[in-house]
C-alpha cells in the first residue's frame, strides 16, 4: 500500500485562490487586524492603561481612531478587490 505527500507547501495560485474563495472572512480579518495595528499603541500609551511612556495628543487620538474605523475597512476592500477581480475590478467604476 503507498501513501501520497500531500505535504508540499501551497503555491501563490493556491493561496490567492483560498482568498478568493472566502472574500467576505478574509476582508473582516484584514480590517480587524488593520484596525488592531492602528489602536494598540493608543489603548497602551499613557491615554491609555500606561504602560507605554508616551502620550497620545488628542487631534492625533481623533485621527488614529478615524483611521482605524475608515481607512482600514477601505483599505481592506482594496485589497480583496485586487485579489479576487484583480487591476480591473479596482479600476471599475460601475459599483451600483
Amino acid at each position: 500500500m503507498t501513501t501520497a505527500d500531500n505535504s508540499a507547501p501551497l503555491s501563490d495560485d493556491a493561496r490567492q485562490s483560498l482568498l478568493a474563495r472566502h472574500p467576505l472572512v478574509f476582508f473582516f480579518l484584514i480590517a480587524y487586524a488593520g484596525s488592531w495595528l492602528i489602536e494598540v499603541p493608543i489603548a497602551l500609551s499613557e491615554t491609555g492603561t500606561g504602560l507605554l511612556p508616551f502620550t497620545i495628543p488628542r487631534p492625533l487620538l481623533a485621527l488614529a481612531i478615524a483611521a482605524a474605523t475608515l481607512v482600514s475597512p477601505t483599505l481592506s476592500a482594496s485589497i480583496m478587490t485586487g485579489i479576487t477581480e484583480g487591476r480591473i475590478g479596482i479600476r471599475r467604476d460601475d459599483y451600483f
